[in-house]
């Protein structure tokens, strides 16, 4: 932390900030799943390039394309717009039931088997106090299942999926901690993440696997894994501090 004696202030404005950095710490944490707690972003941008291209030959990269740019969408309204893009039709609605149980085939077991994220399990086995949540884009029953299999849903206090829409669940969130907004911190992995949290005033923090281009904006805080969550999260008001100085 940088001592507030060096910057300036006077007395009122040391006590302020001092009284700051003891008041604000962050109360809970809510990760994505994919791309955050597990490495399964590839296997699902391979499966829905697959489909898009058993369905329109030709056209599979453009679909991963589309689908890499609707990262954070409901996975029933992002494949309509995938797939409304690819074929040029609106699709009827069992069509589109179709689509979705096939890509739900070809993910699923592969998702459970999926590499944790490093440090990821390391953090939640070993960081018990501050209660987490699972906030994700997919079905609610399916990140549940998942969770499952996996064994980790224990090591959350409650695990979100769609139709749900991320802002509103974290504003939910907020009021069940009775927390400020920014006392809860958002992992995620898109853009659309990021602004779930800005929206309701939250604490994010972008993950970005190597290798992958980075989605946010500058003053964002990134980390290519969880190795270090414990000790970014114990000094989080520190380092949001001097990055705004």
């Amino acid at each position: 932390m940088i001592s507030p004696c060096h910057m300036g202030m006077n007395y009122q404005e040391r006590k302020a900030m001092i009284q700051r950095f003891n008041a604000l710490q962050i109360q809970a944490v809510a990760f994505d799943f994919d791309g955050v707690l597990a490495d399964s972003v590839p296997i699902k941008d391979d499966a829905l390039e697959m489909l898009a291209s058993q369905e329109a030959p030709g056209k599979g990269g453009r679909a991963r394309k589309l689908w890499e740019q609707t990262r954070g969408i409901f996975r029933r309204e992002r494949m309509g717009l995938v797939f409304k893009a690819v074929l040029q039709r609106d699709l009827e609605e069992a069509t589109l039931d179709n689509l979705v149980a096939r890509y739900k085939e070809a993910v699923f077991q592969r998702t459970v088997s999926a590499p944790a994220i490093v440090g990821s399990l390391e953090y939640l086995r070993s960081w018990p106090l501050i209660p987490s949540y699972i906030v994700s884009a997919a079905p609610q029953q399916e990140v549940v299942e998942i969770a499952q299999k996996r064994d980790i849903h224990r090591y959350f206090r409650a695990i979100i999926g769609g139709p749900k829409k991320k802002n509103t669940v974290l504003a939910e969130l907020i009021k069940r901690e009775q927390c400020q907004p920014k006392e809860l911190l958002f992992i995620g992995d898109s853009d659309s993440d990021h602004r779930a949290a800005q929206e309701v005033g939250a604490s994010f923090l972008g993950v970005v696997a190597p290798g992958r281009t980075n989605p946010f904006p500058p003053e964002v805080r990134i980390v290519p894994d969880l190795t270090s969550l414990t000790e970014i999260i114990a000094t989080w008001w520190e380092k949001t501090e001097e990055n705004h100085l």
